[in-house]
C-alpha cells in the first residue's frame, strides 16, 4: 500500500511491532484458524468476535467483518486484516476504546457507518486504493484521532488537514475529533456536507465554509463541541432542520443575508448567550428576534480565518479523479461564472464599492467580510435616496431577489398583475405535504410511515443524544416505502437494480457515482430525493413513470442519460424541453431570449433554466402550478414572466440573481 503521507518514523517503527506480533494473546498462546471459538462466523461474514486478546489475525475465510463484530471490546488495541476481507459493516468496532491503530488493506472496498465510533484510543489509521464506498460518521467520537493516511492511489478518498472529503473534494465527509489547530477553512472545492461532519472536536473553535456551500443540511453541524465561532459565506441560502443543535460551546454564527430559510429547530439546545451575527432586516434577523436569540450587526469572532494547523499540508490536486465529479464542479464553476449579480460582486476580494446593473456605485459595501451596509442614519439601503437623474437600479429585496425598479414611481415589472402564489422554502413545503399526508393516513385508520430498502431492509435513525446508530429490520410491509439515502454511494460495482413495486421514494443520493447502467422507476415511486442519481457517470438509460411527482435538485445530473439529451441535435422548440413524471419540466436545452414552455407542464424543476443568462421572458402557461427551487437562478437578463394563470407555489431562491422579486407574486 502507498501511503499519500507518510506517518512519523517511531509510528512506523511501531506499527511494524505490531505486525511482527500480530497473532499473539495477550496471555501469551496464539490465536489460530477459523475453528478457533473466539470468532463467530456465519459462511464468510464475522458476526462476532467473543475473545480478550489484545493483538488478533481474522482468518483468511473471513470476506465481511459485520455489524458490531467487536463492539465494546476493551482489550484490543492491534487487528490484523487478511487480504480476504472487502468489507468494514457498521458499527463493526464500537466502543473498542482499547484499539489504537488499524490498517485498512487494499481489499477493502466499503466501511460501513460508524463503523469505528468511540474508539477514544485511536490514534493511527491507513486506507487503502480501493476503499470506494464511505459511511456517514466512520470516526465519530475518536476523540484521539487528529490525521488519517490514504493510500495515494485511492481516487474516491481524499484526506487533508484532519479532514476526510471524497476523491475530487467536493463532499466533506468528517472532520477529525482531535485534528489540530484552532480554525477550521473549508476547501472552496466542497459544495456538500455529510450529516455529523463536524460531530465532537476536541480542539477546533472556529469555523469557516467554502463559498460553494449552498445549503448548511441537517444535522451537519450539530454537536460540534469545541466549536465557538460559525462563518456561513454568502452562498449558503438556507440552514435546515438541527443543522446547529446541541453545540454546547457555540459563541457566535455569521449569517449572510444569502439565507432566506432557516429551519425553526436549527440551532435547539444550543447556549442562551449565544449570538447570531447578520445585517438589519435579513432572514436571521428577524429569526433570531422571533427565536429569542441575541442579533448583533458587528462581528466578535476573529476575523482571520487562516488555518492554524501544526503541519500544515499542501491542498492535494484532485483534477484527474472522479471524472464525473470534476465535469459536475467544472460545469457548476462554468454556468456561475457567466452572470454576475450584486451579491457577486458585493463578494469580490479587495473591492472598495459594489457596482450594480446600472453601474452605480453601492454605498456601504464593507471590503472585510463582503457584506452590504446601509449608509450612516438608514435602517436599510433601500431607504437611501437617489438622485433624481438616476431612473433605475437593482437591489436586493428581502435577501434575496434582485429587481428592477422604476425609481421615481416605485413601479416593479416582472410578474404580471394578479399573479398570487404562496412562497416557501423546500422545509416548509415538505412540512405542508407531510401534515395533509399525516390527516389523510389517520382519516383512513392508519399512521405508519417507515424507510424501506429495495432488498427489505427497514431502516431508522436513533435520536441525536444516543450516536449514530441505526436499527435494521426485516419488513416490506409497510406504507412509504423507500430507499434510504446514500444506501448505494458509490458501489462501482453495482451496474443493474430492480426497484421493488412498493418502494415510493428514492432517497437523498441513493445511487450516487454508483455504477449503475440503466434505472426502470416502478409506477409506485412519487418522490425522488437531491442527488439520487447524480455522478453516475454510465447511466444511459433512464424509464420515469407518470406517477413521480417530485424530483429534486441534481437527482440526474452528470448522468449519461442527461448528458447525452442536453447535447442533442434535435431543433424545434418542442425538442428543447425534457418533460418527465408528472408534468415535471427536468432540463432546458434552448438559448432563446424569449421562452414558451410547453402546456401541459406542471412544474418547473430545480436550475432547469440556471445561468442561462440569455433569456429575458418566459411565458408560463396555465398548467404550471409549482416552480421550484433556482429554477432561474443567475438568469440575469431575465425581466419578467407572463401567463401564470395557474401558479400556486414558488420556493425561495427560484429567481435568485434575475431581475424578477419573489414579493411580486402576492401572497
Amino acid at each position: 500500500m502507498d501511503r499519500r503521507l507518510i506517518p512519523p518514523l517511531a509510528a512506523t517503527a511501531l506499527l511494524g511491532i505490531i505486525t511482527a506480533v500480530g497473532v499473539t494473546r495477550g496471555n501469551g498462546s496464539d490465536v489460530t484458524a477459523a475453528g478457533d471459538d473466539r470468532f463467530r462466523i456465519d459462511g464468510t461474514t464475522l458476526n462476532a468476535y467473543l475473545g480478550d486478546d489484545t493483538f488478533v489475525t481474522l482468518p483468511d475465510t473471513v470476506t465481511v467483518i459485520g455489524e458490531e463484530a467487536f463492539r465494546g471490546n476493551t482489550t484490543l488495541t492491534t487487528l490484523e486484516i487478511p487480504d480476504s476481507v472487502t468489507a468494514i459493516s457498521y458499527n463493526a468496532f464500537k466502543d473498542c476504546t482499547a484499539l489504537t491503530s488499524m490498517i485498512i488493506p487494499d481489499s477493502v472496498t466499503r466501511v460501513g457507518p460508524g463503523a469505528f465510533e468511540g474508539c477514544t484510543a485511536l490514534t493511527s489509521v491507513e486506507i487503502g486504493e480501493n476503499v470506494s464506498s464511505w459511511g456517514t460518521g466512520v470516526f465519530v467520537n475518536c476523540s484521539s484521532l487528529d490525521s488519517v493516511y490514504v493510500d495515494k492511489d485511492n481516487e474516491y478518498i481524499t484526506a487533508y488537514n484532519g479532514a476526510l472529503y471524497n476523491g475530487n473534494m467536493t463532499m466533506l465527509y468528517e472532520v477529525l475529533p482531535a485534528r489540530e489547530g484552532d480554525n477550521y477553512v473549508m476547501p472552496d472545492s466542497v459544495r456538500d456536507m455529510d450529516t455529523y461532519a463536524f460531530w465532537n472536536l476536541v480542539n477546533t473553535k472556529n469555523v469557516k465554509l467554502s463559498d460553494k456551500i449552498t445549503v448548511v443540511p441537517a444535522y451537519s453541524m450539530t454537536n460540534m463541541g469545541s466549536v465557538q465561532n460559525v462563518i456561513l459565506t454568502d452562498s449558503v441560502t438556507s440552514i435546515e432542520d438541527k443543522a446547529f443543535a446541541n453545540n454546547t460551546a457555540l459563541m457566535q454564527v455569521g449569517i449572510p443575508e444569502s439565507v432566506t430559510s432557516i429551519n425553526k429547530t436549527a440551532f435547539r439546545d444550543c447556549p442562551e448567550d449565544m449570538m447570531i451575527y447578520t445585517q438589519k432586516g435579513t432572514t436571521a434577523d428577524t429569526f433570531g428576534k422571533n427565536n429569542n436569540i441575541t442579533v448583533i450587526y458587528d462581528a466578535q469572532y476573529p476575523r482571520d480565518f487562516m488555518d492554524s494547523n501544526v503541519n500544515m499540508e499542501e491542498l492535494p490536486n484532485t483534477g484527474d479523479r472522479d471524472s464525473q465529479s470534476t465535469t459536475e464542479t467544472s460545469g457548476a464553476a462554468e454556468s456561475e461564472s457567466g452572470s454576475t449579480n450584486s451579491n457577486d460582486n458585493a463578494s469580490a476580494n479587495g473591492s472598495t464599492g459594489s457596482t450594480n446593473s446600472t453601474g452605480n456605485t453601492v454605498e456601504g459595501y464593507s471590503p472585510s467580510d463582503g457584506w452590504l451596509y446601509a449608509p450612516e442614519g438608514y435602517d436599510s439601503i433601500l431607504d437611501a435616496p437617489d438622485d433624481d437623474n438616476v431612473l433605475g437600479k437593482t437591489v436586493v429585496v428581502n435577501n434575496q431577489a434582485v429587481m428592477l425598479m422604476n425609481n421615481h414611481d416605485g413601479t416593479v415589472y416582472g410578474v404580471p398583475d394578479g399573479v398570487k402564489a404562496d412562497v416557501m422554502t423546500e422545509a416548509e413545503e415538505k412540512k405542508q405535504e407531510e401534515s395533509a399526508e399525516t390527516q389523510e393516513t389517520e382519516e383512513d385508520g392508519s399512521n405508519t410511515e417507515t424507510e424501506v430498502s429495495a432488498d427489505g431492509e427497514t431502516s431508522s435513525s436513533t435520536d441525536m443524544d444516543t450516536g449514530i446508530s441505526v436499527t435494521i429490520v426485516s419488513d416490506t410491509s409497510k406504507q412509504n416505502a423507500s430507499i434510504p439515502q446514500r444506501k448505494y454511494y458509490k458501489q462501482k460495482t453495482l451496474t443493474s437494480f430492480e426497484i421493488d413495486g412498493d418502494i415510493q421514494s428514492i432517497g437523498r443520493l441513493a445511487f450516487a457515482e454508483s455504477g449503475l447502467k440503466a434505472i426502470d422507476i416502478p409506477d409506485n415511486v412519487t418522490s425522488i430525493e437531491y442527488g439520487a442519481f447524480m455522478n453516475c457517470s454510465a447511466l444511459s438509460d433512464v424509464t420515469i413513470p407518470d406517477t413521480v411527482e417530485s424530483i429534486a435538485t441534481r437527482a440526474f445530473s452528470n448522468t449519461a442519460w442527461l448528458n447525452e439529451w442536453l447535447n442533442g441535435d434535435e431543433e424545434g422548440t418542442e425538442d428543447d424541453f425534457l418533460v418527465v413524471g408528472d408534468g415535471i419540466l427536468l432540463a432546458y436545452r434552448g438559448s432563446e431570449e424569449y421562452v414558451t414552455i410547453p402546456d401541459g407542464v406542471k412544474q418547473i424543476g430545480s436550475e432547469v433554466f440556471k445561468g442561462h443568462s440569455e433569456i429575458i421572458n418566459v411565458a408560463v402557461p396555465e398548467s404550471v402550478t409549482k416552480i421550484c427551487a433556482e429554477a432561474f437562478r443567475n438568469c440575469d437578463s431575465l425581466i419578467g414572466l407572463s401567463g401564470c394563470e395557474g401558479l400556486r407555489t414558488v420556493i425561495r431562491g427560484a429567481f435568485y440573481g434575475t431581475q424578477i422579486s419573489e414579493t411580486e407574486f402576492g401572497n
